[in-house]
């Protein structure tokens, strides 16, 4: 962003200003670079993996055996560091198969490090490498938006929103001696992302003469062993406060109750700074208003339908981006005259339903994410994405009729190729199917159906 100019300075003084902070900032940034072979915190520089604004990512080891990326961001940078507020977000963040495991970070005298799990292919790069750079198939796309939507719920259900979210913050994990993740979707990034709620320790009563009780146990420690019930009352409105229990005694007579953490909604600030990517940004963050968990999802959608047709804003400099999304609803972004029957009829109208739903939805609301989920399962399902169901019928053989066995004709150890791809495409089904239902158990079993707003409640 530009520096304001002082009151009452002309514009020539004030871009003769500029220009000095911008040469000064070069001057500072030319007294550190970072090369391969450099070593930071006994990592040691062996190969760079991007560069910009931010900073540059690099990748590194220690022994030679596991690598790992680091990014590298100069204090002199103007704004807050985003390694800072990225380290501050993974330390809150549950450690699980859909976030880069964090291993180190800090500042040091001139910059900030953060060494992150080593990621595979981001889906920008994934796509463009494709048999068909130009589209996913439908069981793919559908496939990678179920893992999306599970990480994007996963950061939601922890009080973060994301707000950058693009195909190139997804990526597919690297295989390890222990676990295959390469078949798992990351998200990273999370330089953009904001705590939408804030939390307090409240005392409880005392059970027996109603006094508040005065113990004080470690804050960390039940912050740990309790996740927040983010809980909506109707309405939307600002006031309405979530609320976490600490753990209970068992012993109704007891003296003191532990202090609860409750969880409150930050107030919704009337105006921001633009956030996110132009192509995938929610129409809200183009209107520069507080972004909430339903523009994380929306960018999301535009993210899925650039992966098979082409968005109406690409390549477009005659009218404002936001002026044709906001003439855009999803359904004209998911449909394709050429392939009119994609979809089912209720599919079309699920489409319909999810951007009524964005639209409606509001920074306090909880998006409907069992609706988005069940849409694109039933696209996953229509393209027959089980590969095992598809090679189980030429993967087993039928049974000789003739007692005496005929002598395979096909090269040698063709049929034991076979029971590997049977054994792979099944250990791919399984997988498919574990995705599935923690999908369905964190979007839909544990969340009830609100009735009076017809939202989700986890």
């Amino acid at each position: 962003m530009s520096k304001e100019e002082a009151p009452g300075s002309t514009p020539s003084a004030a871009n003769e200003t500029k220009s000095a902070a911008v040469s000064g900032s070069k001057e500072k940034t030319d007294e550190l670079t970072f090369n391969v072979g450099d070593v930071i915190n006994g990592y040691k520089l062996v190969k760079k993996i991007d560069e910009g604004g931010f900073g540059q990512v690099f990748k590194v080891t220690k022994d030679s055996k596991t690598f790992y990326a680091m990014k590298l961001e100069l204090n002199c940078q103007e704004g807050c560091s985003a390694i800072k507020l990225e380290i501050n977000v993974l330390n809150q963040l549950p450690k699980n198969n859909v976030f880069p495991e964090m291993k180190h970070g800090g500042k040091k005298v001139k910059f900030h490090y953060l060494v992150l799990e080593l990621l595979g292919d981001n889906l920008k790069m994934l796509k463009a490498r494709s048999p068909n750079p130009e589209m996913f198939t439908d069981g793919t796309w559908s496939r990678l938006g179920i893992q999306c939507l599970y990480a994007l719920k996963t950061m939601h259900d922890r009080g973060f929103v994301h707000r950058d979210v693009k195909p190139s913050n997804f990526a597919i994990g690297l295989n390890t001696a222990s676990e295959n993740r390469s078949r798992r979707v990351l998200l990273f990034d999370f330089g953009l992302a904001r705590k939408f709620v804030k939390s307090e320790l409240v005392a409880s009563q005392n059970l027996k003469n109603g006094k508040k009780g005065s113990s004080q146990p470690n804050r960390k420690v039940l912050a740990a062993k309790s996740k927040p019930d983010l809980k909506e009352q109707s309405g939307g409105k600002p006031n309405a406060k979530p609320r976490l229990s600490g753990p209970r005694s068992s012993n109704n007579d007891s003296v003191h109750k532990p202090p609860q953490i409750v969880y409150t909604f930050r107030i919704a600030r009337p105006h921001t700074d633009f956030r996110g990517t132009q192509q995938y940004a929610s129409p809200n963050a183009h209107k520069q208003i507080e972004l909430g968990r339903q523009d994380d999802i929306w960018s999301m959608m535009y993210m899925l339908a650039e992966m098979f047709l082409e968005l109406p804003w690409t390549n477009n400099d005659d009218i404002p981006i936001e002026d044709l999304k906001s003439q855009s609803p999803l359904l004209r972004l998911f449909t394709d005259e050429k392939t009119p029957t994609r979809f089912s009829s209720d599919q079309y109208q699920t489409i319909t339903d999810i951007d009524k739903m964005l639209q409606s939805c509001n920074y306090y609301d909880h998006p409907n994410y069992e609706m988005v989920h069940e849409f694109l399962k039933g696209v996953m399902a229509k393209s027959k994405i089980d590969k095992w169901a598809q090679l189980k019928k030429p993967v087993l053989p039928e049974k000789q009729s003739e007692p005496k066995k005929a002598k395979p004709k096909a090269v040698p150890r063709r049929r034991d190729d076979r029971r590997n791809d049977y054994s792979r495409c099944k250990e791919m089904s399984r997988e498919d199917s574990i995705i599935m239902d923690s999908m369905k158990k964190e979007v839909s079993a544990a969340s009830a159906v609100d009735s009076k707003k017809g939202s989700l409640k986890k």
